[in-house]
């Protein structure tokens, strides 16, 4: 880890903008470092939602990790842009591919979110297993 030394005003402005983010200043920091220096992805935006923030293609409502679904099911690029997704550009798509290969960690973490099987534990967790037998239809 490497120190820098921040003039008082700039350590002001950080304090500031943690205590309306609920952040620390090196969190505030930190963020915004890497927005500015990390590689710039013309058709990704990470967007907030309230399960988190997400990484979809801009100007659409396709996220980062379909993309990458779609692919490892057996598409490509081209029958995504072709067949599927007609609306995306290869462009979009191969932009899309080089934002999860830099952000692997947490595209895999939100595709293993999204499945049957963590949407069915997610729900014993939360409704107990009783609720949840009633819930899906499978009581008796």
């Amino acid at each position: 880890m490497s120190t820098i030394t921040l003039s008082e005003t700039t350590y002001h402005w950080l304090q500031l903008r943690a205590k309306d983010s609920a952040q620390t200043p090196d969190q505030v920091a930190d963020e915004l470092l890497r927005q500015q220096l990390a590689p710039k992805h013309a058709y990704v935006q990470v967007v907030k939602r309230v399960g988190g923030a997400q990484a979809m293609i801009t100007g659409t409502r396709v996220p980062v990790s379909i993309v990458v679904g779609y692919l490892r099911m057996g598409e490509t690029p081209e029958t995504l842009v072709g067949d599927i997704l007609p609306h995306l550009t290869l462009a979009q798509v191969y932009d899309a591919l080089s934002f999860y290969h830099e952000h692997r960690g947490e595209i895999d973490a939100e595709i293993a979110e999204n499945t049957e099987e963590y949407g069915q534990s997610l729900l014993r967790e939360r409704l107990g297993e009783e609720g949840y037998l009633r819930v899906t239809g499978q009581s008796k």
